[in-house]
């Protein structure tokens, strides 16, 4: 209980997690409740898998989404797409919601950082808008980044 009362699940979108939310505010209560390592690592499965489906079922219900007729999927591309019994866990969960869960081709979860920042770059010197309002919270969309063209600076 005291993984899924922490403040940050409570906060409106969007949001988005830094690494250092699980080095200093999950991996300190795991660590005190004197688990073993695979005790620890089942619970944190249990925990990701609550919170997902929590945030999914939310969403649903915000937007009036009648979950028996929803046939929606949920993309894992994040390092757990690699945890064949967290991804597995999941699809468990969320039948019920009517989501399918899917896990891409090894490479796009390997790269898909590269390819996002290649995008961004793009958009960047296609002066078109990078940073959106709608992902970030911020007032108004922008373009964000620099050009820089071979010269001295």
């Amino acid at each position: 209980h005291q993984l899924n009362n922490l403040p940050y699940y409570s906060q409106p979108f969007p949001k988005s997690l830094a690494n250092s939310f699980g080095t200093d505010e999950i991996y300190p209560l795991v660590q005190t409740a004197s688990l073993s390592t695979a005790d620890a690592l089942r619970t944190y499965v249990e925990h990701i898998v609550q919170q997902i489906t929590s945030s999914i079922n939310d969403w649903q219900n915000r937007n009036n989404s009648d979950p028996r007729t929803a046939n929606e999927k949920l993309l894992v591309t994040g390092g757990g797409a690699f945890n064949t019994f967290l991804t597995e866990q999941l699809s468990t969960a969320l039948k019920p919601l009517s989501i399918e869960v899917v896990v891409p081709d090894p490479g796009l979860v390997q790269y898909k950082e590269a390819l996002i920042m290649a995008f961004i770059g793009v958009l960047r010197w296609r002066q078109e808008y990078n940073v959106l309002s709608s992902v970030t919270g911020a007032s108004r969309d922008s373009i964000g980044g620099a050009v820089w063209i071979g010269q001295e600076a």
